[in-house]
């Protein structure tokens, strides 16, 4: 593009800025409550911790099971899951290549693996190596969502660009402001 190009959009900022300030303020407005209620929607049931217990998933298909805890626990170090159908037989977990992580001031999750649910119905989920119950043991949770990851990185992508335009329209706006010697 050429030089005139960009000393036209500078020169006419003070038309072209506001306009994508209030069009990124509202995407924001969109994106972050889409972003909360895409990961609360996706949520199915936590369980505390346990060595054995049944778990019941309403329908078939892929779940995520997650770690939940506080800040820099390190409860679930030595921990491996398996999960069992009612006859016995081994649903595979599969690693999470890119792990989904959220946290709050003090609490934090973390995707662990994948299950491909079969059907509907009542499961074992087995903590092995989680050892004797502790005090804080409470505070620990395991929580099976359904997975969410590229409709994630889409809220997260859109955030970050809406964000992005937003600073660029009022840095550039301030910029423009400072030479008032331009024709508008």
């Amino acid at each position: 593009m050429s030089q005139s190009f960009w000393a036209g959009v500078y020169r006419h900022w003070f038309w072209i800025g506001p306009p994508l300030a209030v069009a990124a303020i509202a995407a924001l407005a969109l994106l972050i409550p889409g972003l909360a209620a895409l990961v609360k929607r996706g949520q199915l049931f936590q369980v505390p911790l346990a060595e054995s217990q049944e778990v019941r998933f309403a329908e078939a298909g892929t779940v995520s099971l997650s770690i939940e805890g506080p800040r820099g626990t390190t409860r679930f170090a030595k921990v491996s899951f398996e999960l069992r159908g009612a006859g016995g037989e081994a649903v595979e977990g599969k690693d999470v290549w890119f792990r989904t992580k959220s946290s709050g001031m003090s609490t934090a999750r973390t995707e662990l693996l994948q299950f491909e649910i079969p059907r509907p119905g009542t499961y074992v989920l087995a903590m092995k190596g989680l050892g004797a119950a502790q005090p804080g043991d409470a505070e620990h949770k395991v929580a099976f969502s359904r997975p969410q990851g590229v409709a994630m990185v889409a809220f997260i992508v859109g955030i970050i660009l809406a964000a992005g335009v937003l600073i660029a329209s009022v840095v550039f706006l301030a910029l423009r402001a400072g030479k008032p010697g331009l024709a508008c």
